[in-house]
Order: structure tokens, then C-alpha cells, then sequence
């Protein structure tokens, strides 16, 4: 049984008459006998009794008139909302997003894309880079905002590549790395990689005890009570009232720490997903005007 179905046995029970419901329904009254026919043997019963007055519904026929009823109702009002959404932007959202960006970009991003589209119902997953990359991999997430590099087929958008930077005290601006605690974060393994490969191109690996957090909000607190210096992303440095000196690798290349959306193709053809990237792009862009104006 599907929609036509339960369309036809309301138009009969409507017009009680086979030749006006199939001038109702625009077929002939032969085309309509046949799907009545066709109906009974899938349903394995007689549902009306053909009289010179019309049609007398069976009792297996009034018994599944209210369930007809209730489908038609389903769909109207499925129609109804479809309708509705017609040119809104709405749905679900998974979105991945990395544990930094999340904390100093992501309110900004969602408030103006909640307020734009209050009917998109959004899940937030917030992990380190290499989980939300695997977590795309495997269609958990629509869209995953990653940071650092990542091998990817299928649709990317860079948004920046920030300067790193090592960061200190005003008051120890002029006191050597080497008679200062580092203080140092785990982070994923390639730019773990990176900033040792830095510390010991200028030999600032060993000369004192290092401190070693999980949180960069963390890290930039000791850092700025005076307890050492560190080595950081300048995402989390807006506010900071300290030393900031952006670094170079031995060979001249900045060092620099780059952040990306990654998606697939298929997910950006709904609006939900296309119109979060867009607000994420015009953050970014807002940015930058800040820091160029």
C-alpha cells in the first residue's frame, strides 16, 4: 500500500461511487477497478462490495480507514512543513571542531549562526584534530575544524597560518631562555614535533626543569605569572600583556601553525552545512580586517 493507495480508498469512501472518485482522481473507472483488485490481493481481503448504488465498504475496509486517515494526515502535514522550510535553512549539523578553536573562535561563530538560523539544531564535538579527522573519515561529523596538516581527497578551506610564537613576562624580558622553566603542553604529535625541532635548533631543551600541561589556557597563565616561558599558537594570545616573539626555524621559515575545514562534498550541498562555513569564513575575514585596519 503506499500514498495513492490510501488517496484512492478516501476519495471512495468520499464519492461512494467508482466512476466518480476516478473522474476525482482523473483515471478511468477501469484503471481504478484494477488498483482496487490489486490492493485486495496484497492485503488478502475483500474491501468493497460493488451494488447498483455505489460501493459498501467491508469491514477489513472500515477497519483500515483510520489508519488511512491518520497517513494522509502525516502527509499533509509533512507537506505543510516542507513548505515552511521552503528557502530556510534548517536541519542537522555535526560539526568536529578542535579543542582551541572551539575555545577562542567558536562562541563568536555560533552566536551569529544561531541567531541567522535558529532552526538548525547543532551538535558540537570537541576533540583533538587527529580524532575529529578520524571521526570524518568515518561520516560521524559533517564538517571538522582541524588544526595542522591533514591528507585529505575532498573538500578544504584554509582559514589562516598563524604565527607560534614564544611568549614570556614583561619581566623577563631580558633574562636568557636557559635560566627560566619551560613550560610546555601536550598537543598532537606533529606539532609536538615541530616545537622540539625548534627548541633544539636554538638549544633551549634540558637547561631547566620543564613544566608540562594539558591546557593551553593553563600554560598561558603560568606564563604570564611570571613562572617561565612557552612556546604557543597566537590564537590564544589576544589580551596577552607580555612578551610575544614570533619564531623561524634555523632554515628562515616561519613557523607558523595553520587551521583548515574539512568536509565532504556530498555534505556541502545541504544549506546547513554551506552557510556554517560561510560564517566561519566571514569571522576569519572580520579578523583579519581588525588586525589590518
Amino acid at each position: 500500500m503506499d500514498e495513492k493507495d490510501c488517496e484512492m480508498l478516501e476519495m471512495l469512501e468520499k464519492m461512494g461511487n467508482i466512476t466518480k472518485a476516478a473522474e476525482k482522481m482523473f483515471t478511468t473507472q477501469s484503471a481504478l477497478t484494477k488498483r482496487i483488485q490489486k490492493l485486495e490481493d496484497e492485503l488478502g481481503c475483500t474491501l468493497m462490495i460493488r451494488s447498483r448504488k455505489g460501493v459498501i465498504f467491508t469491514p477489513e475496509a472500515e477497519a483500515i480507514l483510520p489508519y488511512i486517515r491518520s497517513i494522509s494526515g502525516s502527509m499533509q502535514k509533512i507537506r505543510i512543513d516542507l513548505d515552511a522550510l521552503s528557502g530556510q535553512v534548517a536541519g542537522t549539523l555535526k560539526v568536529g571542531v578542535s579543542v582551541n578553536y572551539a575555545r577562542y573562535r567558536l562562541p563568536d561563530v555560533l552566536k551569529s549562526y544561531l541567531q541567522q538560523y535558529p532552526k538548525v539544531d547543532i551538535h558540537v564535538n570537541t576533540q583533538q584534530s587527529t580524532r575529529l579527522y578520524k571521526s570524518l573519515k568515518e561520516n560521524e561529523i559533517s564538517i571538522a575544524l582541524v588544526r595542522g596538516e591533514f591528507q585529505w581527497d575532498e573538500g578544504i578551506v584554509t582559514l589562516r597560518h598563524e604565527p607560534v610564537c614564544l611568549v614570556m613576562a614583561r619581566e623577563h624580558a631580558d633574562t636568557p631562555l636557559n635560566q627560566l622553566p619551560y613550560i610546555g603542553r601536550h598537543t598532537d604529535q606533529d606539532f609536538a614535533d615541530e616545537i622540539e625541532r625548534w627548541r633544539q635548533e636554538n638549544n633551549c631543551i634540558g637547561r631547566r626543569v620543564s613544566l608540562w600541561l594539558d591546557d593551553i589556557g593553563s600554560c598561558l597563565a603560568m606564563v604570564s605569572h611570571g613562572i617561565g616561558w612557552a612556546i604557543l599558537p597566537s590564537i590564544c594570545l589576544e589580551g596577552f600583556d607580555g612578551i610575544i616573539r614570533p619564531l623561524h626555524f634555523s632554515d628562515g621559515t616561519a613557523f607558523t601553525r595553520s587551521s583548515h575545514i574539512l568536509y565532504r562534498h556530498d555534505y556541502f550541498e545541504l544549506p546547513q552545512v554551506k552557510m556554517f562555513i560561510k560564517e566561519v569564513l566571514a569571522d576569519e575575514y572580520f579578523r583579519k580586517s581588525k588586525i589590518s585596519g
